[in-house]
């Protein structure tokens, strides 16, 4: 189980969110993923975070 901390809409608050990925995927930060919220369980597409080398650019 891959868990990030995303914002939740609405949960309207940063929560651990789990990925639900498909084993058949080659998954990059560009591909949109489902996260389901372990709060309230909303399950939403979105892009995954960018990798953290990037992120001093």
């Amino acid at each position: 189980m891959i868990t990030e901390k995303r914002f939740c809409e609405k949960c309207m608050q940063k929560t651990i969110q789990q990925i639900i990925e498909k084993e058949d995927t080659i998954y990059t930060y560009k591909r949109k993923r489902i996260y389901k919220c372990q709060q309230c369980g909303n399950p939403v597409f979105k892009r995954g975070l960018r990798p953290s080398s990037e992120s001093v650019y």
